[in-house]
């Protein structure tokens, strides 16, 4: 059973289920265009908007460089939004309701954070005993179960070269992002 599967029953919540103050995963224009296609949902049924300060959108950007130009027209983040204290897509019982492909770019990253020089990163603390992780919150439990990188990418039944080609697809879609952002700032207000 893939540890998404088992992340609620043995740590209590999954990276579905942020604590009070996270915000879920970061979306470009890609990824909602993509997810209102499949589901037939407006932007508005699951997307929720963060205001950043200018000093907090250079600080995401420093801390996730693959998000480099998502800030370019203005602080302005967008997120899944909630249903509860979950991701709207999140059924407890099964995960995402999803599928694979529709999901955020992010989502399908997750717990792997590539870097722009192309190494991997695990974005969750190792813990290192699930007691600890479950009382300290924020844990993947592939990541705690796994002894090293391959065993964690064969829990998550996927390839540096397969996470390397969505960090690529991220960047292409961060770097529009920040485009259409920009180009949707310029533009003229309405009239009535």
């Amino acid at each position: 059973m893939p540890p998404c599967a088992r992340c609620p029953k043995l740590l209590g919540r999954s990276c579905c289920e942020p604590g009070p103050e996270d915000k879920l995963t970061t979306l470009t224009r890609a990824d909602v265009a993509r997810i209102a296609a499949h589901t037939g949902r407006s932007e508005r049924a699951f997307v929720e908007t963060e205001w950043l300060t200018q000093s907090e959108a250079f600080d995401y950007e420093t801390r996730r460089p693959i998000f480099a130009g998502y800030f370019r027209a203005e602080p302005k983040r967008l997120t899944l939004s909630r249903r509860g204290e979950a991701c709207v897509f999140h059924d407890p019982a099964s995960g995402c309701t999803l599928p694979g492909d529709v999901r955020p770019v992010a989502c399908r990253l997750y717990p792997f954070e590539p870097w722009p020089d192309g190494t991997l990163a695990i974005v969750p603390e190792r813990h290192g005993d699930l007691a600890r992780a479950q009382e300290e919150g924020g844990a993947c439990l592939g990541v705690e179960e796994a002894n090293d990188l391959e065993e964690l990418l064969a829990r998550f039944e996927t390839s540096a070269r397969e996470l390397r080609a969505l960090a690529s697809q991220l960047v292409e879609d961060v770097h529009a992002h920040g485009r259409t952002s920009a180009q949707r700032a310029s533009r003229p207000p309405r009239g009535p």
